[in-house]
């Protein structure tokens, strides 16, 4: 066993009581673990499966790009759960909840949530996640992909080095993958096996949300829109009201803040 897969042993025993990783599986490389669980959701696995790589060939993230991540970095995972079909849409506010508040409890740094689904620290990136959904016999799932930038070194990467930074880049030391895994794990399984916290998801997720209030662009593929964040649905849309007043409910997009002349 490589000394990389060797830092997740132990995962195992979490809480046996837990949905979310009451199976855990983890691999050195693999193509992307959103394909993995889904191919474990099609053959009707039981949901809590968590799968884990040290690196992805073809990990990818929003908007069909790719996720940097060198071996031996970060975590990179992916959860396999079986929603209610009013909670589906939710899922995404599941993993950033989760992602914030374990980082909340291993920097000092603010935590914040950019829309749809980035976790910032000091203005960075830190995390990020692609949820798919689905069907299978045993019915709907949700693949909840995440990663975390733990002991990345984001100046080493020019094409993210001015947008993402790093637990370890946050506090001046490495920190241990297996044990913000651990956290992580704990606090989504906190959320999303507990009907009181999934009640106030919505509002927990968007007091985090730095998008709102915010003048912003929005575009997904071709189309382009701009206008005033002013909050949230109760499955997370994003109620953007433009120039003419019309309201909005975007439930993907790019969005970038609009800079306002001081002068």
């Amino acid at each position: 066993m490589s000394e990389a897969i060797n830092e997740f042993v132990g995962l195992e025993s979490l809480d046996g009581r837990a949905v979310v990783g009451s199976r855990i599986v983890w691999h050195e490389e693999t193509e992307s673990t959103n394909d993995d669980a889904r191919l474990a959701a099609e053959a009707d696995e039981p949901e809590g499966l968590v799968v884990i790589a040290d690196l992805q060939t073809a990990g990818r993230g929003r908007m069909s790009r790719t996720w940097t991540s060198p071996p031996g970095k970060d975590i990179l995972f992916s959860v396999l759960l079986r929603p209610d079909a009013a909670d589906l849409r939710r899922m995404p506010l599941v993993a950033g909840l989760a992602v914030a508040r374990t980082l909340d409890s291993l920097t000092d740094e603010p935590i914040s949530l950019k829309w749809p689904n980035d976790v910032r620290a000091a203005g960075r990136k830190i995390s990020g996640s692609l949820v798919e959904s689905g069907s299978s016999d045993s019915g709907y799932y949700a693949i909840l992909g995440t990663g975390v930038n733990v002991n990345l070194d984001a100046a080493a990467h020019p094409e993210i080095a001015t947008i993402a930074t790093s637990l370890r880049t946050l506090n001046g030391r490495a920190a241990s993958r297996r044990e913000v895994m651990r956290k992580l794990l704990s606090e989504m399984d906190r959320i999303y096996a507990s009907p009181e916290r999934m009640a106030t998801l919505v509002s927990d997720w968007s007091a985090r949300l730095e998008t709102i209030g915010q003048e912003i662009d929005v575009r997904w593929g071709d189309d382009l829109l701009h206008g005033v964040a002013e909050g949230v649905d109760d499955t997370g849309r994003l109620l953007l009201r433009d120039g003419a007043g019309e309201v909005h409910r975007l439930e993907a997009g790019e969005v970038t803040t609009v800079l306002t002349d001081p002068s």
